[in-house]
């Protein structure tokens, strides 16, 4: 019983150690208490409460202000330009005319003026960029929910940890009750003659010691309750009835945020090889000019003038060329990790899997020979109180076989609750 003991002691520790927050620990609100909640509840509250969740906003915020910035690349371009400008040398004619004045320019000269393009080709290239900085957010996004995920595993190993508790304190108060009333019985045989009083302190420091162990399950509940209320800051208290989550069926196809995010960054490297290519493509555009500056024009006058001129332009930068086939290669290398990435996930996913499953076969049967053992134990203990009735046993063999109950009950409440936890991470694993 010793070791029994010891290894509960060391799963419910296990349990506080992973939920990650001190026993002692402690919740305070003063929201009213929720009277039931779901596993899935706490799933939901984890999720509200986690200060993470509040860039999601954030991330959207950011995104619609730089989709805004890119949709101005369908605009007209404005710039407006100013210069005044001294120079050594301007043009001149070389000859002379009689009673002909050849005007001369300023060698220190001036010019403002204002300048609009128009792209017409595009488009394309906005719309590219506008997909990417989707994209991109999409992909911030997935990684916050990626860690969000996260949660789950802490919910799981609290939730369970208070079902377990909760089990056990039952049982005690169960044996706390066989113990009451096999001491109204001693008290009985005592005032008859056929008991001693060695036999009525026995049972009772039985039933003190299972108290004990009541108060300390009572100590590690009032911390896994705290540990759920900070997880989902609500007010989860004794009183709160924890639905105890029904055996599911073992779901084997993966579906982890994880993949989404392995898929948003193989689009990311689509958009980017396709933006690759846009930049390969000329540039077309109407633009305008106007002004106002000596000389205009007309390079003759040395008058100030308004002047305009307007058109066609055409751009292409041909030294992109030069880059393109590497940055492809680029590109290639950039798939490549994402693929193995997620090829070392889906592996990792696979060996816990694996693990998981293991586990699961394993606790079923160990409670289907819990099982047997109670039902056997049950059958010898009820012959026991028949026997120390009639005085045919002592008081310390009733205790013995009461306890080999109760050490069988612990087992299977152990047993069953470990099932659910792996049966649910298992459904984490998987993103189930």
């Amino acid at each position: 019983m010793y070791k029994y003991s010891l290894r509960l002691k060391a799963i419910t520790f296990t349990f506080i150690i992973l939920a990650g927050v001190s026993v002692n620990a402690q919740y305070i609100s003063g929201d009213p208490i929720i009277p039931s909640a779901t596993i899935d509840d706490c799933y939901e509250w984890s999720r509200a409460n986690f200060p993470l969740i509040q860039q999601m906003d954030i991330i959207d915020k950011a995104t619609q202000y730089s989709l805004s910035n890119a949709s101005n690349g369908n605009l007209p371009q404005i710039n407006l330009n100013g210069q005044a400008t001294y120079q050594s040398a301007v043009t001149n004619f070389p000859i002379e005319l009689p009673n002909v004045e050849v005007p001369t320019v300023s060698k220190d000269q001036y010019k403002i003026y204002g300048e609009v393009y128009q792209p017409l080709t595009n488009f394309s290239k906005v719309n590219t960029k506008k997909r990417q900085i989707e994209i991109d957010g999409e992909i911030e996004k997935q990684r916050v929910e990626v860690d969000l995920y996260k949660l789950k595993e802490r919910i799981n190993q609290t939730y369970f940890g208070v079902l377990l508790i909760n089990e056990k304190i039952s049982q005690f108060e169960i044996i706390i009750a066989d113990l009451d009333s096999a001491m109204v019985k001693v008290t009985a045989a005592i005032d008859n003659g056929t008991a001693t009083l060695t036999d009525k302190r026995l049972l009772n420091v039985e039933r003190i010691s299972i108290v004990q162990k009541i108060e300390e399950n009572e100590s590690n509940q009032l911390a896994f309750l705290n540990i759920l209320s900070l997880l989902t800051d609500k007010n989860i208290s004794k009183s709160t009835i924890l639905d105890k989550p029904e055996v599911q069926a073992e779901v084997s196809e993966v579906s982890r945020p994880e993949l989404r995010l392995f898929k948003l960054q193989n689009e990311a490297v689509d958009i980017q090889s396709k933006q690759l290519n846009n930049n390969l493509m000329p540039n077309l555009g109407l633009f305008g000019q106007g002004g106002y500056g000596r000389p205009a024009l007309n390079f003759l006058s040395n008058d100030f003038e308004l002047y305009y001129v307007g058109g066609v332009k055409l751009n292409w930068n041909i030294s992109n060329y030069y880059n393109h086939k590497n940055s492809k290669k680029s590109l290639q290398t950039v798939r490549d990790k994402i693929s193995t990435q997620q090829q070392t996930f889906l592996l990792n996913t696979e060996l816990t899997q694996t693990q998981q499953t293991a586990e699961i076969t394993k606790f079923e049967g160990l409670m289907k020979s819990d099982n047997e053992i109670i039902n056997i134990r049950t059958e010898i203990l009820n012959t026991a109180k028949v026997q120390l009735n009639n005085g045919l046993i002592t008081t310390i063999d009733y205790v013995k076989y009461l306890n080999d109950v109760n050490r069988a009950k612990q087992s299977f409440l152990l047993h069953e609750t470990q099932l659910l936890l792996a049966l649910y991470n298992l459904k984490i694993t998987t993103g189930n």
